[in-house]
């Protein structure tokens, strides 16, 4: 009796193992095709990222191209140095170009621009 009981009892344990066997493979194949699938999204979102930025570039590039053929030969630009002293004595010294120290800094179709007023 005492064999019988301790033989389906072993009987139980191998059950149990091998189901829990089972689940666990099937558990960790899913988990690796989530891991996957994962990678693959990310590695997708940065093909995308890079192939839109290398667009945006492209286009950016041929936008200068167009507009400085249309404007003419390319000119040269003569660098000057400005220096500026301020009410507290610091020397403020700048090294912009003409064209690029009156150029806007925001386009027309990027919103409202309010020019800023420092009070005191």
């Amino acid at each position: 009796m005492l064999k019988g009981i301790l033989g389906f009892l072993l009987f139980l344990f191998f059950l149990f193992i091998l189901i829990l066997m089972l689940t666990g493979g099937f558990i960790l194949k899913k988990i690796r095709e989530f891991r996957k699938a994962v990678q693959d999204a990310a590695d997708q979102q940065a093909f995308n990222y890079r192939t839109e930025t290398g667009r945006r570039r492209q286009q950016y590039s041929s936008r200068t191209q167009n507009s400085q053929q249309a404007q003419g030969a390319q000119r040269e630009y003569q660098s000057t140095t400005r220096h500026t002293r301020t009410e507290t004595g610091e020397t403020i010294i700048d090294n912009r170009h003409q064209e690029r120290e009156n150029k806007k800094i925001f386009d027309d179709s990027d919103g409202e621009y309010v020019d800023f007023v420092e009070e005191r």
